[in-house]
């Protein structure tokens, strides 16, 4: 074995001088086949229209911000004392990292945000689970029941599941202009459990808050596997969506195929008369009415008027023979006459 106290050092004095050097006057020396050669360093501006690309997902940071905002009412309700909810922060990272951050047991709700696929987790930890459940039933939210807690009973999970329904109902609300969310709660799992759904690899979106009871203040967290928020990223970055012209033609040519096979309700107007509100108030079963103009009838689609014709019989049962279309002006005004 090597003493080290007799290696030589990594880097000599004077090659220390001459980093200092090279440094200082931006002339660096370089050695090749052709002995030593002085270069210099370029100086590099980051130019006015660079940017760099992170992961904080600004449009899903003002989604967090307005879900913040509208869930207070709804936790108030539950807990039936003031409280409030505000947004920390947005992280990536993967689903093991983030269950390294607290080792503590915590209940998981698995729910499945239709039409998304695969499914994302609320996260509970203990002491947010009992502050839920102590001021759901009363309490003040603040004294720990179990200061070590190994499960979850019935109750506490009840509970729990009260407030992650709250949640999936805001973010619905929420995500509309986005995406027209489903959410389904599906089951809870513990911390300490392996959970079908995600992988300690997966990397994950984790959107954290604060809920606040009375004074004392515990976050909780919304988990969103890439694999799920996919086709969502884009719009979390602030890009728009484009609209996809092949697909739009698609959905116009299947809507023109599938458009001749609707059903429609066809009626129409044989002729009409007039009578105060006494005479049709004194109207009996088996009087005549009678009608000006009875030949001549409106052929309607759907309560709108396309057709003028005639009226008769044809095969021993009543009819209408159409004699021309209805132009747009004639129908609007036959419209505003009914």
């Amino acid at each position: 074995m090597t003493d080290p106290a007799t290696t030589d050092p990594v880097i000599t004095d004077d090659e220390k001088d001459a980093l200092l050097d090279g440094i200082a006057t931006g002339e660096v020396e370089v050695h090749s086949n052709n002995g030593p050669s002085y270069a210099e360093v370029t100086p590099f501006e980051v130019g006015p229209r660079s940017r760099l690309i992170t992961d904080s997902y600004p449009r899903l940071q003002g989604l967090n911000r307005l879900f913040a905002s509208r869930i207070d009412k709804h936790v108030e309700q539950l807990l039936n004392v003031e409280s409030s909810v505000s947004f920390d922060s947005v992280q990536s990272c993967t689903y093991s990292d983030f269950a390294e951050q607290d080792r503590s047991l915590s209940l998981l709700f698995e729910f499945a945000p239709k039409p998304l696929q695969g499914s994302a987790l609320i996260s509970l930890d203990s002491v947010a689970v009992e502050m839920l459940v102590e001021t759901f039933y009363g309490g003040g939210g603040g004294d720990r029941i179990r200061q070590d807690a190994e499960f979850f009973s019935p109750g506490e999970i009840t509970v729990a599941t009260l407030f992650c329904n709250a949640v999936l109902s805001v973010t619905k609300e929420v995500w509309q202009p986005l995406i027209e969310l489903e959410s389904e709660l599906l089951r809870s799992h513990l911390s300490t459990s392996v959970i079908g759904c995600i992988d300690g690899a997966d990397p994950i979106i984790n959107a954290e808050f604060k809920l606040t009871v009375g004074d004392i203040e515990h976050p909780f967290h919304i988990l969103w596997p890439m694999s799920v928020v996919g086709p969502l990223l884009p719009v979390f970055e602030g890009q728009k969506q484009e609209r996809d012209t092949a697909n739009d033609a698609r959905w116009q040519r299947s809507l023109r195929a599938r458009i001749v096979d609707s059903v429609i309700n066809i009626s129409s107007d044989v002729g009409r008369t007039e009578m105060t509100l006494g005479e049709a108030a004194e109207l009996v079963p088996g009087d005549v009415i009678s009608i000006s103009n009875p030949r001549n009838s409106i052929i309607s689609a759907q309560e709108v008027p396309i057709l003028e014709g005639r009226f008769g019989v044809h095969d021993g049962r009543y009819a209408v023979e159409t004699t021309r279309w209805l132009e747009p002006e004639i129908t609007r005004h036959n419209k505003d006459q009914q």
